[in-house]
């Protein structure tokens, strides 16, 4: 998504807003939008199911649709609670670095409230490119000392516990509706 998505869904998570008082804060922070443009972009939020649209006359108000303001990382956090802490780690270190194709990041790990550390298959990077990784991070701030880590190795189990986190978040988010099969099969075929 776009930098003025982001700056629309940061002013609705708070409150309930028109697209007059929408206006005047884009205005504020710089972004001066006639607002038959900002009506159509808003129109189509909400036509896609990001934004709840209310009828408050003489106004129609918008607000974030519940659930919609979560990122990966409060995503990735809500999937790991359940686990080991231990594990937790090793997972969340698996999977930000295979879903970013960069180390991860202390802070990245922090948000997840994860405490990183080095473990038997966690290991603080070397990756000789890791101000490159840094810089390229736009949506979070990484102070400029923080450490990065990656896994150490290829632990069978990691992966393999990595990758069903992987596709329970998958079928969270996609609607798989009429693709996959209604019951789970409990033996294997021929058996």
């Amino acid at each position: 998504m776009s930098q003025f998505y982001n700056i629309i869904t940061e002013m609705l998570a708070h409150q309930q807003m028109s697209i007059s008082r929408i206006a005047r804060e884009l205005k504020k922070n710089g972004y001066d939008q006639h607002r038959l443009i900002l009506t159509g972009y808003l129109r189509a939020l909400h036509d896609t199911g990001y934004l709840e649209e209310l009828d408050i006359p003489p106004s129609k108000v918008y607000a974030l649709r519940a659930g919609m303001n979560r990122d990966i990382y409060g995503i990735l956090k809500e999937h790991l609670k359940d686990t080991d802490v231990p594990e937790r780690l090793e997972l969340a270190v698996y999977i930000l670095t295979s879903l970013f194709h960069r180390p991860c990041f202390k802070y990245e790990l922090s948000l997840l409230g994860i405490e990183a550390q080095r473990t038997r298959n966690v290991k603080e990077s070397r990756d000789a490119r890791i101000k490159e990784h840094r810089a390229a991070v736009t949506r979070v701030k990484i102070p400029h000392d923080d450490p990065a880590f990656e896994l150490s190795g290829s632990d069978s189990n990691v992966l393999l516990r990595g990758n069903e986190v992987l596709i329970d978040i998958i079928n969270e988010l996609i609607d798989l509706e009429g693709l996959k099969a209604k019951f789970q099969q409990t033996k294997l075929a021929g058996v």
